[in-house]
This record gives structure tokens, C-alpha cells and sequence, in this order.
């Protein structure tokens, strides 16, 4: 029973670094600070070359520490479907408004990661059971107990059901602004 909260706990911590790098109409770091750029003989995370900050709610600025990896952090962006423009040892990123379209498709992806953490919940859920079931099989507790932590387990796994619920529904909320 003791280790079933912090699964229940990886499964939201998953789904928020998730649903940050969904684009909203505002700029976040968390759209580019994971994007991997090839440089010093390694690939490393922008978050690692550069400093990154949102100088306007749809712009993101990313000031390079060394001024020799702007070509490489230019090439990754572009890469992943950004257009950056080169301010000296900086790349600007101007992100368009969301059309009508783009936002249906962003709600549809944040509903199916919802899902997903909803389903791996689920299996965590079903694990813990498995256990104490077979914990009562084998005599190590009673029936009385089984129900009780039956109990327990299915309160926790509703409680972090409505947390990856209204997660959702905030970042839902985001793309409709």
C-alpha cells in the first residue's frame, strides 16, 4: 500500500510535463527546453545551452551561452517546425495564433493523454489489487482486510482520476483562450 501513491503520483508528474510542451496560443519554455541539439560531440537539451525567456506572451527569445552553438540550436528548432530569427547571439520565436482547426487538434491530443494516465491509474490500481489478493490467498491477511484496502486503493486511484481530470480540463481551458 505504501508505494502505491508515488506511482499514482510518477502518472501526474508525467501528465503535466506532458501536456506543457502542448502548444497553447501562449508562449511557454516548455515548448522548446527539452528539444534535443547536437553539440560538443554529444546531444544535450536546449534548457543546457542556452537561456530561454518569454519576452511576450507569443514570442520566446533563447540567448545561446556560447555564441558558437546558435547554428546548431538554429538547425534543431528548425527541425522540429519552428522559424527562428537570429538576433545576434539570440534566435527569436514569433509563434502564430492557434486556428480553429489546430485547437481541435490539441484538444483531442490533451483528451488522449488524459486517457492514457487515467489507464495507467487503472493498472497501477489493478497491480496493488493483484497483491493484496494474493496477500488474503496466502493467508497473510484477513477478508475484512482485503476489503479494507480494496477500499483505500479504489479512494486514491478516484482522487488522482479527478486530479488528471481537472489537469485536463485547465490546459483544455488554455487553448481555448
Amino acid at each position: 500500500m505504501d508505494d502505491i501513491e508515488p506511482k499514482f503520483e510518477q502518472i501526474i508528474q508525467k501528465l503535466r510535463a506532458d501536456l506543457g510542451s502542448v502548444r497553447t496560443g501562449r508562449a511557454t519554455s516548455s515548448l522548446v527546453e527539452d528539444l534535443e541539439v547536437k553539440a560538443y560531440d554529444s546531444t544535450m537539451k536546449l534548457r543546457e545551452l542556452a537561456s530561454i525567456s518569454i519576452p511576450e506572451p507569443r514570442q520566446i527569445l533563447i540567448s545561446s551561452w556560447d555564441p558558437s552553438n546558435i547554428k546548431v540550436v538554429d538547425d534543431a528548432l528548425r527541425t522540429h517546425g519552428f522559424n527562428p530569427a537570429a538576433e545576434g547571439n539570440s534566435l527569436r520565436l514569433v509563434l502564430p495564433p492557434l486556428t480553429g482547426e489546430e485547437r481541435e487538434k490539441l484538444t483531442r491530443e490533451v483528451s488522449e493523454r488524459g486517457e492514457e494516465a487515467k489507464v495507467a491509474a487503472r493498472l497501477v490500481r489493478r497491480e496493488a489489487v493483484g497483491k493484496i489478493e494474493e496477500a488474503e490467498k496466502n493467508k497473510e491477511i484477513s477478508k475484512d482486510d482485503l476489503f479494507g484496502e480494496k477500499k483505500k486503493i479504489d479512494d486514491l486511484l478516484e482522487k488522482y482520476t479527478r486530479q488528471i481530470e481537472e489537469i485536463s480540463q485547465e490546459k483544455k481551458g488554455q487553448l481555448e483562450l
